[in-house]
Protein backbone atom coordinates (compact mmCIF):
# COMPACT_ATOMS: atom_id res chain seq x y z
CA UNK A 1 0.00 0.00 0.00
CA UNK A 2 1.31 3.45 -1.18
CA UNK A 3 0.83 6.09 1.68
CA UNK A 4 1.25 9.79 0.28
CA UNK A 5 0.70 12.24 2.18
CA UNK A 6 2.34 15.74 2.43
CA UNK A 7 4.47 16.18 5.44
CA UNK A 8 4.22 12.75 7.19
CA UNK A 9 7.45 10.55 6.89
CA UNK A 10 5.32 6.93 6.08
CA UNK A 11 8.30 4.92 7.19
CA UNK A 12 9.11 6.75 10.35
CA UNK A 13 5.46 6.48 11.51
CA UNK A 14 4.99 2.68 10.47
CA UNK A 15 8.29 2.04 12.68
CA UNK A 16 6.85 4.47 15.20
CA UNK A 17 3.56 3.38 15.20
CA UNK A 18 4.62 -0.80 15.44
CA UNK A 19 2.90 -1.62 12.04
CA UNK A 20 1.04 -0.59 9.15
CA UNK A 21 -2.25 -1.90 10.87
CA UNK A 22 -1.94 0.49 13.39
CA UNK A 23 -0.44 3.31 11.40
CA UNK A 24 -3.32 3.47 9.35
CA UNK A 25 -6.00 3.49 12.85
CA UNK A 26 -3.79 6.24 14.39
CA UNK A 27 -4.38 8.24 11.14
CA UNK A 28 -8.07 7.46 11.70
CA UNK A 29 -8.21 8.48 15.09
CA UNK A 30 -6.06 11.91 14.14
CA UNK A 31 -8.84 12.42 11.31
CA UNK A 32 -11.43 12.45 14.49
CA UNK A 33 -9.18 14.51 16.47
CA UNK A 34 -7.94 17.19 14.73
CA UNK A 35 -10.98 20.10 14.86
CA UNK A 36 -11.86 19.50 18.19
CA UNK A 37 -8.06 20.02 19.64
CA UNK A 38 -7.22 22.79 17.57
CA UNK A 39 -10.73 24.19 19.09
CA UNK A 40 -9.47 23.74 22.39
CA UNK A 41 -5.95 24.99 21.85
CA UNK A 42 -7.93 28.15 20.39
CA UNK A 43 -10.01 28.34 23.49
CA UNK A 44 -7.27 28.00 26.07
CA UNK A 45 -5.22 30.47 24.43
CA UNK A 46 -8.01 32.91 24.37
CA UNK A 47 -8.53 32.60 28.11
CA UNK A 48 -4.61 32.55 28.22
CA UNK A 49 -5.19 29.45 30.32
CA UNK A 50 -1.38 28.40 29.25
CA UNK A 51 -0.85 25.55 31.58
CA UNK A 52 -3.46 23.71 29.98
CA UNK A 53 -2.66 25.25 26.67
CA UNK A 54 0.66 23.93 27.14
CA UNK A 55 -0.48 20.44 28.07
CA UNK A 56 -2.58 19.82 25.39
CA UNK A 57 0.08 21.01 22.35
CA UNK A 58 2.46 18.69 24.33
CA UNK A 59 0.32 15.89 23.45
CA UNK A 60 -0.52 17.20 19.75
CA UNK A 61 3.86 17.52 19.18
CA UNK A 62 3.41 13.66 20.61
CA UNK A 63 0.51 12.76 18.38
CA UNK A 64 2.38 14.50 15.53
CA UNK A 65 5.77 12.19 16.13
CA UNK A 66 3.65 8.90 16.05
CA UNK A 67 2.13 9.54 12.48
CA UNK A 68 5.25 11.15 11.39
CA UNK A 69 4.47 14.54 11.19
CA UNK A 70 7.89 15.79 12.00
CA UNK A 71 7.75 19.31 10.70
CA UNK A 72 4.62 19.66 12.70
CA UNK A 73 5.93 17.61 15.68
CA UNK A 74 9.04 20.67 15.95
CA UNK A 75 5.83 23.61 15.40
CA UNK A 76 4.16 22.06 18.26
CA UNK A 77 7.32 21.62 20.28
CA UNK A 78 8.04 25.50 20.05
CA UNK A 79 4.79 26.21 20.85
CA UNK A 80 5.29 24.02 24.41
CA UNK A 81 8.44 25.57 24.67
CA UNK A 82 6.79 28.90 24.58
CA UNK A 83 3.87 27.95 26.64
CA UNK A 84 6.01 26.43 29.95
CA UNK A 85 8.34 30.17 29.65
CA UNK A 86 4.96 31.71 29.66
CA UNK A 87 5.40 33.62 26.20
CA UNK A 88 1.68 34.76 25.62
CA UNK A 89 2.38 37.26 23.06
CA UNK A 90 4.62 34.69 21.28
CA UNK A 91 2.01 31.92 21.45
CA UNK A 92 -1.15 34.46 19.84
CA UNK A 93 1.41 35.01 17.29
CA UNK A 94 2.11 31.78 16.04
CA UNK A 95 -0.55 29.44 17.24
CA UNK A 96 -2.70 30.18 14.27
CA UNK A 97 -0.32 29.69 12.02
CA UNK A 98 0.77 26.03 13.44
CA UNK A 99 -3.07 25.05 13.91
CA UNK A 100 -3.81 26.14 9.92
CA UNK A 101 -0.77 23.28 9.04
CA UNK A 102 -2.47 20.56 11.63
CA UNK A 103 -6.39 21.11 10.31
CA UNK A 104 -4.52 21.13 6.88
CA UNK A 105 -3.61 17.82 7.50
CA UNK A 106 -7.81 16.87 7.62
CA UNK A 107 -8.46 16.26 3.49
CA UNK A 108 -5.41 14.43 3.35
CA UNK A 109 -6.33 11.94 6.50
CA UNK A 110 -10.06 11.81 5.24
CA UNK A 111 -9.37 8.92 3.02
CA UNK A 112 -8.28 6.80 5.83
CA UNK A 113 -10.83 7.82 8.56
CA UNK A 114 -13.88 4.87 8.61
CA UNK A 115 -17.15 5.61 10.12
CA UNK A 116 -18.13 2.33 10.03
CA UNK A 117 -18.87 1.55 13.90
CA UNK A 118 -22.07 -0.28 13.99
CA UNK A 119 -22.89 -2.23 16.76
CA UNK A 120 -23.91 -5.90 16.18
CA UNK A 121 -23.98 -7.09 19.45
CA UNK A 122 -26.09 -8.01 21.87
CA UNK A 123 -25.17 -6.42 25.41
CA UNK A 124 -23.14 -9.00 27.27
CA UNK A 125 -21.89 -8.09 30.85
CA UNK A 126 -19.13 -10.41 30.86
CA UNK A 127 -17.24 -9.64 27.56
CA UNK A 128 -17.77 -6.08 28.08
CA UNK A 129 -16.08 -6.37 31.25
CA UNK A 130 -13.25 -8.75 30.14
CA UNK A 131 -12.82 -5.79 27.01
CA UNK A 132 -12.48 -2.91 29.39
CA UNK A 133 -9.89 -5.20 31.55
CA UNK A 134 -7.99 -6.00 27.96
CA UNK A 135 -8.12 -1.52 27.25
CA UNK A 136 -6.60 -1.07 30.77
CA UNK A 137 -3.97 -3.23 30.21
CA UNK A 138 -3.19 -2.20 26.74
CA UNK A 139 -2.95 1.75 28.05
CA UNK A 140 -0.78 0.56 30.93
CA UNK A 141 1.37 -0.88 28.52
CA UNK A 142 0.93 1.81 26.43
CA UNK A 143 0.01 -1.36 23.37
CA UNK A 144 -1.76 1.44 20.79
CA UNK A 145 -2.88 -1.73 18.93
CA UNK A 146 -4.41 -3.65 21.80
CA UNK A 147 -6.20 -0.73 22.99
CA UNK A 148 -7.50 0.30 19.60
CA UNK A 149 -8.52 -3.75 19.22
CA UNK A 150 -10.27 -3.64 22.80
CA UNK A 151 -12.28 0.02 21.59
CA UNK A 152 -13.36 -1.63 18.29
CA UNK A 153 -14.28 -4.56 20.66
CA UNK A 154 -16.63 -2.31 23.07
CA UNK A 155 -17.84 -0.48 20.21
CA UNK A 156 -19.45 -3.80 18.65
CA UNK A 157 -21.91 -3.81 21.70
CA UNK A 158 -25.53 -2.36 21.68
CA UNK A 159 -25.75 -0.47 25.01
CA UNK A 160 -28.45 1.35 26.89
CA UNK A 161 -28.35 5.25 26.37
CA UNK A 162 -25.70 6.69 28.86
CA UNK A 163 -23.65 3.90 29.06
CA UNK A 164 -23.32 4.14 24.94
CA UNK A 165 -23.09 7.56 25.31
CA UNK A 166 -19.87 6.90 27.83
CA UNK A 167 -18.41 4.16 25.52
CA UNK A 168 -18.46 6.81 22.88
CA UNK A 169 -15.83 9.18 25.56
CA UNK A 170 -13.82 6.06 26.07
CA UNK A 171 -13.61 5.82 22.92
CA UNK A 172 -12.50 9.72 21.86
CA UNK A 173 -10.03 9.45 24.77
CA UNK A 174 -8.60 6.39 23.29
CA UNK A 175 -8.32 8.09 19.99
CA UNK A 176 -6.93 11.63 21.50
CA UNK A 177 -4.51 8.86 23.62
CA UNK A 178 -5.76 10.60 26.54
CA UNK A 179 -4.92 7.40 28.40
CA UNK A 180 -5.14 8.81 32.25
CA UNK A 181 -8.86 10.26 31.27
CA UNK A 182 -9.62 6.97 29.28
CA UNK A 183 -8.48 4.44 32.36
CA UNK A 184 -10.67 5.90 35.01
CA UNK A 185 -13.59 6.39 33.12
CA UNK A 186 -13.07 2.46 31.68
CA UNK A 187 -12.59 1.96 35.53
CA UNK A 188 -15.79 3.82 36.40
CA UNK A 189 -17.79 1.90 33.44
CA UNK A 190 -16.77 -1.47 34.99
CA UNK A 191 -17.43 -0.60 38.54
CA UNK A 192 -21.13 0.55 37.00
CA UNK A 193 -21.66 -3.05 35.14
Amino acid sequence: MNINIPGINTQQAIKNSGSLEVFLELLNDVYKLIDDKSNMVETYLVEKDISRYTVLVHSLKTTCQIIGAMELREQFYTLEKLGKENQLEQLQELTPTVLKSFRGLKPYLAPYANSSNEATLDFNKNAISEHLHKLISAMDDFALDKADDSIKALLSFNYEESLGTKIQKLDNLVSNLDYEEARELATEILNQL
